[in-house]
């Protein structure tokens, strides 16, 4: 049985500026590397990874911001929603799982850069496989 839903997935930004579609989930963890938590005003970020030829913008355009050599980060220009993480060098991107409008639909099966996790988060996901740092998906 798949972990995540077969059919797309439909999401969008606070405001409704910026909407998404998703045609499958590839894996879906949550970060804890200090650029997210900067990035989020959180201590963690849940993301799903997709193929980049999955993600479609239906509406709207994603304002970008190169936060690191190579990363460039996407959100909605109006009401800053934070969305999209894009690495150039991989065949994936992230989507925040919050901005989802259906986000228990995808759950993170692991946690990534927990060298950096804040105490706050040390019950979320207690189940989950944690990693100090990155890894390939399960």
């Amino acid at each position: 049985m798949a972990p995540f839903p077969a059919q797309p997935l439909v999401g969008g930004c606070l405001c409704g500026a910026v909407r998404y579609r998703i045609k499958q989930v590839r894996t879906a963890f949550w970060c804890h590397c200090t650029m997210c938590q900067k990035a989020s005003g959180s201590a963690a970020v849940p993301w799903a990874s997709v193929a980049r030829d999955d993600l479609e913008l239906t509406d709207g355009t994603l304002t970008r911001y190169a936060s690191s050599e190579g990363v460039i980060r996407g959100f909605c220009g109006s009401c800053g929603s934070p969305i999209l993480f894009d690495m150039a060098c991989e065949a994936e991107v992230d989507i925040t799982v919050g901005t989802l409008d259906q986000p228990d639909a995808v759950q993170p099966s692991h946690h990534l850069w927990t060298h950096s996790a804040r105490a706050m988060t040390a019950g979320l996901g207690a189940d989950l496989p944690r990693f100090a740092a990155e890894r390939d998906p399960p």
